[in-house]
C-alpha cells in the first residue's frame, strides 16, 4: 500500500512530462522523423512461472503500460512498441541463472534462447514496422497470440491467427501448465523423500 502511494504521484509526474514531449517536442527535435518508443518486457510477462513471483509482475505491468501509452498517443501518428525477447546470451544473464532457483531452472529450461545481436535485429526490424508486439522467436510468437486478448494489433495478417488459433492456444497453454504443475509437485514430493 504505502509502495503504490509514493509511486503513483512519481509515474503521474513522468507521464505529464512524456507523453506531451513524444507529442510535440519530438518532432522539432527530429521533424521527419516519428518517434517509436519502445518497452522491453521479455517472454515470461506472459505467463507467471515458478521463481519469477516479482519479476513476471513488473513484467505484466509493462504491458499494460504499453497499452495506455498506445492509447494516448496513436492520434499523433505515434506507435508503441513492446518487445518480447526470449532468454538473451548475454554476460549478465549468466549471472541470472546461477542464482534461480533450481525448480526455475528445470521449468524454464525447456525455452530456448538467442543471442543479443539477434534480439536486436528482430526488435529493430519489429520497431521499424510499427508492430505494437514484437516476439523474437517462434516461441515468443506462439507465447504473444496465445495471450493477445485485448491488445492492439496492427496486422490484419496477425489479428487473423490470432482469432483462428485461439482455441488451439490456449489448449497448447493449458497443457505447459499442467506440465509446470506436475514438475513442481513431482520436485517437492522428491525433496520429501529425502529429508
Amino acid at each position: 500500500m504505502a509502495m503504490r502511494l509514493l509511486m503513483a504521484p512519481w509515474m503521474r509526474s513522468r507521464s505529464r512530462v512524456m507523453v506531451p514531449w513524444m507529442r510535440s517536442g519530438w518532432r522539432s527535435m527530429a521533424p521527419r522523423m516519428s518517434p517509436r518508443p519502445a518497452i522491453e518486457s521479455m517472454t515470461p510477462r506472459t505467463v507467471g512461472i515458478y521463481g519469477y513471483v516479482a519479476y513476471s509482475a513488473s513484467k505484466f505491468a509493462l504491458r499494460g503500460l504499453g497499452e495506455a501509452l498506445q492509447h494516448e498517443v496513436i492520434k499523433d501518428n505515434i506507435h508503441v512498441s513492446i518487445i518480447f525477447p526470449p532468454k538473451t546470451e548475454t554476460p549478465g544473464f549468466l549471472d541470472v541463472l546461477k542464482g534461480r532457483p533450481e525448480l526455475t531452472g528445470i521449468i524454464a529450461g525447456s525455452s530456448s534462447g538467442m543471442k543479443a545481436d539477434g534480439v536486436a535485429k528482430k526488435a529493430l526490424d519489429g520497431i521499424k514496422s510499427g508492430k505494437f508486439i514484437i516476439p523474437c522467436n517462434f516461441e515468443g510468437t506462439m507465447l504473444a497470440v496465445a495471450t493477445a486478448g485485448l491488445s492492439t494489433q496492427s496486422s490484419p495478417i496477425m489479428a487473423f491467427v490470432e482469432v483462428t488459433t485461439a482455441g488451439l492456444m490456449r489448449f497448447s497453454a493449458l497443457c505447459y501448465q499442467w506440465s509446470w504443475f506436475s514438475t513442481i509437485e513431482n520436485y517437492y514430493a522428491k525433496n520429501r523423500k529425502h529429508e
